[in-house]
């Protein structure tokens, strides 16, 4: 029994059990607290960031423990053996939460300084780095030729690009689009005049987008990089769009314009949001079959909201026509029939 107590595979074995009692019991519980005074701080990536921590927490608390075995009062005298599997314990650990506070850094950064949201793409290249150094450094601990280990990379690295040829073309199409900020998360976009919506994320692999009908489209990153694409928030969130109007012939169009432009900078008064450097405009373009048609310049400050001033507006624009005795006609055709004289 002395014996079994006296071997390094007891003490190792009582000492990781009593780490993960630790670490569930005492540092994951530590951990939610923080986590909830970040929630009512209104910090939501340091939530993030707490969340992926107290996923390793019952992990971290074993680690932390067997190093404590080589400090006094323990101080025992491990095999090597038991010292490189402390050591590879360790670089994992450390390699995890570098990964994570530079992920943490990166989110914090590009919401206040980028003004967006962060993508997952960056996530996965800044893990995928991290990892990679420190599975040198745990190459480096078991004494492990590096040049071979890359020699064997480089060799069968080219045979996955072969293999993973469309995958490889979407993300490195995905780390062109967020290079170039073409897009970010946040923008509201438009594919081929035939999807769009908000772009919620941008991954390895596709373009998440989020319709005005709450509906989730994903778009591979690829695609995205060979067609045309809108960004209506490239240079400011700001839109400016049309209304096409036709009055009858017979109206007096200064005194439509006159009115066009009250009715349409009383609706934009409504709107607080609104750029208030911005002067609605009429512009006549067209005579068409039975009226005089023309465009209403006006803006909003996001996308979705056009619908809604759009509605606002020719609601209340048909309604001083009315008052005025401005005419919108109907869609009307005269047509002349030409007798022919019957000779007999």
């Amino acid at each position: 029994m002395d014996k079994i107590i006296d071997s390094e595979w007891f003490v190792m074995s009582v000492t990781i059990l009593i780490g993960l009692t630790i670490g569930f019991l005492v540092i994951r519980p530590i951990l939610k607290i923080i986590k909830k005074k970040a929630v009512k701080r209104e910090l939501p990536y340091l939530v993030h960031f707490l969340n992926t921590l107290s996923k390793i927490s019952v992990v971290f608390g074993a680690v932390l423990l067997l190093n404590l075995l080589g400090f006094y009062p323990f101080d025992l005298s491990l095999k090597e053996s038991f010292q490189t599997t402390l050591k590879i314990l360790n670089a994992l650990i450390v390699t995890f939460l570098f990964a994570e506070i530079l992920v943490f850094i990166y989110d914090k950064y590009s919401n206040k300084k980028m003004d967006n949201k962060a993508s997952s793409l960056f996530h996965i290249i800044i893990r995928v780095l991290v990892y990679f150094a420190g599975g040198i450094a745990i190459s480096s601990i078991l004494n492990y030729d590096i040049k071979a280990m890359l020699t064997a990379m480089g060799v069968g690295g080219l045979a996955i690009a072969l293999a993973l040829q469309e995958t490889l073309s979407n993300l490195f199409a995905g780390m062109q689009i967020l290079a170039s900020k073409q897009l970010k998360p946040g923008d509201y976009v438009k594919i081929e005049d035939a999807v769009e919506g908000y772009v919620l994320d941008i991954n390895w692999r596709n373009t998440t987008l989020r319709t005005l009908f709450e509906n989730v489209i994903i778009v591979p990153n690829s695609k995205i990089s060979k067609t045309i694409t809108t960004n209506y928030f490239t240079l400011q969130k700001n839109l400016y769009f049309q209304v096409p109007v036709g009055v009858h012939y017979h109206s007096n169009l200064e005194h439509v314009e006159k009115v066009t432009l009250e009715v349409a900078q009383e609706v934009l008064s409504q709107y607080p949001d609104v750029p208030k450097n911005f002067t609605p405009r009429v512009r006549f373009y067209e005579f068409a079959d039975s009226s005089i048609n023309f465009k209403v310049w006006m803006a909003t400050d996001l996308y979705e909201n056009q619908f809604l001033i759009r509605h606002h507006f020719i609601k209340s624009l048909q309604a001083r026509y009315n008052k005025e005795g401005i005419v919108i006609p109907f869609p009307i055709r005269t047509l002349y029939i030409e007798k022919e004289e019957n000779d007999n």
